[in-house]
């Protein structure tokens, strides 16, 4: 899996519409990089490139509310 991460977090709230998994690097803001199925509970980061390092964190969406974020996942394919 060189150049890509894989992002792992658990559901609290079991109702959602669908997840969003937002992403950020050290030089650039937070934002969606993925909008999955409501049961989904993580991804493969393909898109990850090699020496970059990468936090991500997910929240719910029930129609136009969303949950609080999760804890950050941070890390680098190297």
């Amino acid at each position: 899996m060189a150049g890509a991460l894989h992002v792992f977090w658990t559901n609290v709230q079991t109702d959602c519409d669908k997840v969003e998994l937002e992403r950020k690097t050290n030089s650039e803001p937070y934002k969606v990089a993925y909008t999955l199925p409501a049961d989904a509970n993580n991804k493969h980061d393909s898109a990850a490139t090699s020496n970059t390092m990468y936090t991500y964190r997910a929240r719910c969406q029930k129609s136009q509310t969303y949950s609080p974020y999760s804890n950050e996942m941070s890390g680098n394919p190297m």
